[in-house]
């Protein structure tokens, strides 16, 4: 599992703006992205949303258990 940023890019007077919202991992953020992309496109009819997964882990690093000698 990789941190997944929700990406919505929309256009205000001629200026380009994009809101990143960072989620734990892709299927939080596809979960989130009908509400989330829905608002601004009611406004904006050109904007977009995507999910973009990172190369971040966001699995806590587990070491490996040190096996005892017989």
């Amino acid at each position: 599992m990789f941190y997944t940023f929700l990406v919505l890019t929309y256009v205000v007077s001629g200026v380009e703006i994009q809101d990143k919202t960072l989620y734990k991992n892709a299927y939080l953020c596809g979960d989130a992205l009908p509400d989330a992309y829905y608002k601004i496109y009611e406004k904006y009819p050109d904007s977009m949303g995507q999910c973009i997964e990172t190369n971040f882990s966001s699995l806590p690093k587990i070491k490996p258990k040190i096996r005892p000698k017989k």
